[in-house]
């Protein structure tokens, strides 16, 4: 039973009447009258009359159901006022009637056609409305259609004052704002701050996993001095550009070569087997329809090269043949590290196996190490903080929302980026100028936003803010350098 003072449903009291039969008018009289001044006293709202069939007709039977506004405000009467009420039947009828109340709390109100009688599907408790009181699922549960379930998926997103886009603009433009207002209590209006964290570094992740860089070409350099420098390039991504050379450019390019390029080449090249090696070891990280031309390019650099410059090649051919054996890969962490040491050659071993399948895990474990270093950024802040009053969580919240500010402008950068490979001309050259200014934007902006944030969430001076802004950026890069480095050791390890 519910005794709430404070229950806006109230209580009904109800009471069972049953008199003689000879004295039916005048205690019906009598009976409406004190009903009447019982509803003068606080709290009581309505009363109805009840008849039913007694068990003998030489009785009547009748039950008032008063309506009280709170339980409190019942008992006052109960205590207060209703021994003189009953007096007063007692005088003019004696024991010719008896009464006995019942209390019954209020649970539940139905209107037909307004409200399901069923029960929730998900947690079983009685529906009231459209929506479950308890779980907050809909009522009405049915199977969608494709279209329906394209319209659902897709609805959030197509409505402008849905609640992603009331959460999306502050999060880019308002700093430290979602923060505040999911600590006050504002939260139906706006997407779970975990929860949104989760779809936009989702989002971010598959966007920056479709760009692929390979190898695309080989160059050897011969300095003045006898240097030699090995570099493979990547190719620049296609867009819109024209593919027909420009003149000009071909022409300083070749100007450029033949200036470089003074010692003579053989008619026949002949190459040391160790020099040969090299070069069909470096031809492997090039595709296969570009390496014709980069072998003989490498054969004509490979012959201008001093016999000196062959043996600093030949040295760099064996470390390239094994980079990982003992002679090339030294650790020295002391006694007993044996195992470790161990198994990180063999982890080298395979991460030059296969360098890009070790870049792949890596790309996909930076999740995995932003979930280690939030946490860790949290405590931090709590210790920048300690003695605000403020919970760890609040902290851990406050970074979920900034680095959600990241993925989100990330992802804007990558669908310009994406967009300037997708398009053509000028429009591609318009998106990649404004991916490019938004990324030198966000190096500006990102600071300043961290800084808003602090100030509109901790709420201290200007002053303090900035000082603890310094100390945690300088947290910021330590932890990035541990993580990241944490990082790399559990993926060579896992790989």
């Amino acid at each position: 039973m519910n005794e709430n003072p404070d229950n806006i449903d109230g209580v009904i009291y109800a009471i069972d009447l049953e008199a003689d039969s000879a004295i039916e008018g005048p205690f019906d009289t009598w009976l409406r009258d004190h009903i009447a001044d019982v509803l003068q006293f606080d709290g009581f709202l309505t009363a109805e009359i009840f008849e039913e069939p007694a068990e003998s007709e030489a009785r009547i039977r009748r039950t008032i159901q008063y309506r009280v506004r709170s339980r409190q405000a019942l008992n006052n009467y109960l205590l207060r006022h209703a021994p003189v009420m009953r007096e007063h039947g007692t005088e003019l009828f004696g024991d010719r009637f008896t009464a006995e109340g019942r209390i019954l709390s209020h649970r539940e109100e139905f209107a037909y056609g307004a409200v399901s009688t069923d029960n929730c599907l998900n947690c079983g408790e009685v529906l009231t409305g459209q929506h479950c009181s308890h779980c907050g699922q809909r009522a009405t549960v049915r199977v969608l259609s494709l279209w329906g379930l394209l319209k659902e998926l897709f609805g959030d997103l197509t409505e402008w004052d849905s609640r992603v886009w009331r959460t999306l603009r502050p999060l880019a433009f308002k700093p430290g704002f979602l923060t505040v207002d999911y600590l006050r209590g504002r939260r139906a209006r706006y997407t779970p701050p975990f929860r949104m964290y989760l779809i936009l570094s989702l989002g971010f992740f598959l966007l920056a996993s479709n760009t692929t860089d390979l190898p695309g070409s080989l160059d050897v350099n011969v300095g003045a001095e006898g240097n030699t420098q090995l570099s493979i390039g990547v190719p620049a991504p296609e867009t819109s550009k024209s593919s027909v050379p420009d003149p000009s450019d071909q022409a300083e390019k070749d100007a450029s070569t033949e200036a470089a390029d003074t010692r003579p080449v053989p008619e026949e090249i002949d190459l040391s087997p160790s020099a040969q090696h090299l070069i069909d070891e470096l031809v492997k990280r090039v595709p296969e329809k570009d390496r014709e031309a980069v072998i003989a390019d490498l054969q004509r650099g490979m012959a201008r090269l001093t016999p000196e410059q062959i043996e600093v090649i030949e040295g760099g051919q064996k470390v390239l043949d094994n980079p990982c054996s003992e002679e090339n890969f030294r650790l020295d962490l002391g006694p007993g590290t044996e195992p470790l040491v161990a198994r990180l050659r063999e982890a080298c071993t395979r991460i030059v196996a296969d360098e890009k399948g070790f870049g792949r895990a890596l790309f996909e474990n930076i999740p995995k190490m932003l979930f280690a270093f939030l946490p860790l950024m949290a405590l931090v802040m709590y210790l920048l903080y300690l003695g605000s009053g403020r919970y760890y969580v609040e902290h851990l919240l406050f970074f979920v929302h900034f680095h959600s500010f990241f993925f989100l402008a990330g992802i804007v950068i990558a669908l310009m980026a994406e967009a300037a490979q997708l398009t053509a001309g000028s429009v591609a050259s318009n998106f990649d100028n404004a991916a490019n200014a938004m990324t030198a934007a966000l190096v500006f902006y990102a600071p300043y936003y961290l800084y808003k944030a602090m100030r509109r969430v901790y709420q201290q001076s200007p002053g303090w803010t900035l000082l603890k802004f310094g100390a945690l950026a300088i947290a910021y890069i330590v932890a990035l350098i541990l993580t990241g480095l944490g990082l790399l050791a559990y993926t060579a390890l896992t790989l």
